[in-house]
């Protein structure tokens, strides 16, 4: 129970400080426990160090701010203590896999990394953004995709990941024709894993979606001077959800992959190559 309640504390200290510095030793502080139990314990619990979780949160909040304010970049990234826009813009690419110029052109993703809650029942993430896009395709179809071998990806280094993430973004972004790009809503659900919120009301079109971006497997990204392979994995399913939604994120993992499922070729016997 007591580590809970420095949990929901370090939590609660972060969402009201995310603007500007937050430091681990302040959040330890509010938490009445010391650096090296606090990193130990948001590490086991959730799987992410605290830096990490406060990266995501920040550049998730900035995004809504790009979308719904007025303030130049220049100005939110000062906001968000960046001394600098190209260091607000680094850390923005990372989360978000646009640059937030591109973000507020309406190339986005949109992160479904809202504030953790903890308590004696367990872990629990609210996601309203994506809750309503969900409720607002009804009946609609939902296209997801994910990285094959990204954790060998990642095994390179983090930022080799990264690349990936944001060749993925790309290779989707390539095939949102005109004609739809306002009303397809794409939300990142996980490490590797995209969700979009399409319009499509047939089987037909999610697949034939799914198909187009699958055809650049194969194809690789540049990192660092090397030539790395990139493989992605894609499904679709009806938006067909009528019980509340706890965890929507998952929800789409699980509910919509079992719909419509296109396997990478030859995912089992994937090396990773560097050439």
């Amino acid at each position: 129970m007591q580590k809970y309640l420095e949990l929901a504390s370090a939590l609660e200290y972060i969402e009201k400080h995310m603007q500007g510095n937050c430091t681990q030793a302040d959040i330890a502080k509010a938490a009445c426990v010391s650096l090296s139990a606090l990193q130990k314990m948001f590490r086991f619990t959730f799987g992410y160090s605290v830096n990490e979780y406060i990266l995501k949160r920040k550049m998730t909040a900035a995004a809504e701010e790009l979308e719904n304010s007025p303030l130049p970049i220049s100005e939110l990234a000062i906001k968000y203590g960046y001394c600098s826009t190209e260091a607000f813009s680094r850390a923005f690419l990372k989360v978000n896999c646009v640059l937030p110029s591109e973000y507020r052109k309406g190339k986005k993703v949109q992160a479904v990394f809202t504030p953790l809650q903890v308590d004696e029942t367990g872990i629990r993430r609210e996601s309203p953004l994506l809750i309503e896009a969900i409720y607002n395709a009804w009946e609609c179809y939902v296209v997801c995709f994910d990285v094959a071998g990204m954790k060998k990806i990642d095994k390179i280094s983090r930022e080799a990941g990264n690349f990936a993430l944001l060749e993925t973004v790309q290779r989707i972004h390539v095939h949102i024709t005109r004609h739809i790009a306002q009303k397809v809503r794409i939300f990142r659900i996980g490490r590797d894993e995209y969700a979009l919120i399409t319009p499509f009301l047939q089987s037909s079109e999610a697949e034939n979606f799914v198909s187009k971006v699958l055809e650049h497997n194969g194809d690789c990204f540049s990192y660092k001077g090397q030539s790395i392979p990139l493989y992605l994995r894609g499904w679709y399913g009806k938006n067909i959800l009528t019980e509340e939604i706890p965890n929507p994120a998952e929800a789409l993992r699980q509910k919509v992959k079992y719909q419509g499922f296109m396997e990478v070729k030859n995912e089992r016997n994937l090396t990773l190559r560097i050439s």
